[in-house]
């Protein structure tokens, strides 16, 4: 087993090991190793087993796979320590709410947030999503929603089955009157109606799939500009602290969007933060001056979904006093399926007496994640006035791992 230090165990005291500033490696040729080898010993890991990265140089793109949290956000800043120039990197938000414009399942601010931080970084920011988001997911009945994404100020649709444009046309004519008929036929396509569960299986705790990991492989596959022909570098922010699970993760690994042989498009992953504590992620943050986003400043550990799954019942507690309405619809939303979100009580009761996480002491970070207004003004904080917010070092329970 790989060593690391785990978040349980890390606090501001916790002695700063990857975090110090990175060696430039850009343009000399060097191929990046991991430091613990990746597993190869059934045939899926041989698969996608991947024994160093190619000189970064050599990469057209390198994609950051941004959710605005301090993990993704430390990788992005060790590409610019590494020497990447800015026009060689995007920064990849998939927006998890999906344009729903009745239901939220993320924070107000995050897209103010990844906007202010990409706008201040002067790097390119590509939203994509899954029509309707995480609820329009929760209720789905027929085929998944068509996977979108912006290009040139423009949305552009990812290639449809023919099951999913049925689905949508039916969809449309049941808005207005539907047969029984109808109704069977778009049943037939596909059926949720159910909450992911709390588990490791990607098949049952369909969020992290659905939204995020397909809508960034249906993405790369559409997007004519590296469809074909192009080195593309996938960078994400999981790291080993994080959970068991995550600390057997490969550190880097060919991506599942690998298309060498027909497309002639190879795609590789590295987490590049992989062997990072959490201390050494929040060094990379404070030496570039760079505001956390305001979940944790408001008291979250974690920067997952506002109502991620894996909440605490402190957490809840939280979203109870900060967002009532959405506390009361998610509690409406279990009755309704007949599906509780936690694997054994509902939420009330999973809930109970807990003390909200909410630090009240944060009154702007309170704002912001409220009201959702998050500026470039606001990105900036000066060293000497940087700080570890109220939720640093509470470990990484409450979200997915």
């Amino acid at each position: 087993m790989p060593e690391y230090i785990k978040d349980t165990e890390c606090s501001r005291d916790t002695p700063v090991i990857w975090g110090k500033l990175s060696d430039r490696s850009y343009g000399t040729g060097k191929r990046i190793k991991p430091n613990i080898d990746g597993k190869h010993a059934t045939d899926y890991e041989k698969k996608i087993y991947l024994p160093e990265l190619l000189p970064l140089e050599e990469y057209d793109l390198v994609i950051v796979l941004f959710s605005g949290g301090k993990d993704s956000t430390a990788a992005y800043f060790k590409l610019l320590e590494l020497g990447v120039p800015k026009n060689k990197i995007e920064l990849w938000h998939h927006d998890i709410d999906g344009k729903n414009k009745e239901r939220r399942m993320d924070w107000p601010c995050t897209q103010e947030y990844v906007k202010a931080f990409a706008e201040r970084e002067k790097v390119t920011l590509r939203v994509s999503w899954r029509d309707q988001g995480f609820w329009g997911e929760v209720y789905r009945v027929g085929a998944s929603y068509p996977i979108r994404y912006m290009q040139d100020g423009e949305v552009k649709t990812c290639s449809q089955s023919k099951q999913q444009i049925r689905s949508q046309e039916l969809r449309e004519q049941l808005a207005d009157d539907f047969t029984e008929e109808e109704f069977e036929e778009l049943k037939s396509y596909g059926y949720r109606m159910k909450f992911p569960a709390k588990a490791g299986d990607l098949m049952r705790r369909w969020c992290s799939g659905y939204l995020k990991i397909d809508v960034a492989a249906a993405t790369i596959r559409n997007l004519e500009t590296i469809s074909k022909d192009k080195k593309i570098l996938i960078v994400s922010g999981e790291r080993r602290g994080e959970s068991s699970g995550r600390s057997k993760y490969n550190e880097m690994e060919i991506h599942r969007s690998n298309a060498t042989a027909k497309a002639h498009r190879l795609v590789h992953q590295w987490r590049a933060v992989i062997d990072y504590s959490e201390r050494d992620v929040w060094e990379v943050i404070k030496r570039n001056r760079t505001t956390p986003h305001p979940c944790y400043s408001a008291g979250w550990n974690r920067c997952s979904c506002m109502m991620c799954i894996f909440s605490l019942p402190r957490h809840w507690a939280g979203i109870r006093e900060l967002f009532p309405e959405e506390f009361e619809a998610v509690k409406n939303d279990e009755e309704r399926l007949g599906f509780t979100l936690d694997n054994k009580k509902d939420l009330e009761e999973y809930v109970g007496d807990a003390e909200s996480c909410v630090c009240h002491a944060a009154v702007e970070a309170i704002r912001q994640i409220i009201s959702g207004k998050f500026t470039v003004d606001e990105i900036t904080t000066p060293s000497e006035l940087w700080d570890f917010p109220a939720g640093a070092f509470k470990g990484s329970d409450g979200g997915p791992c």
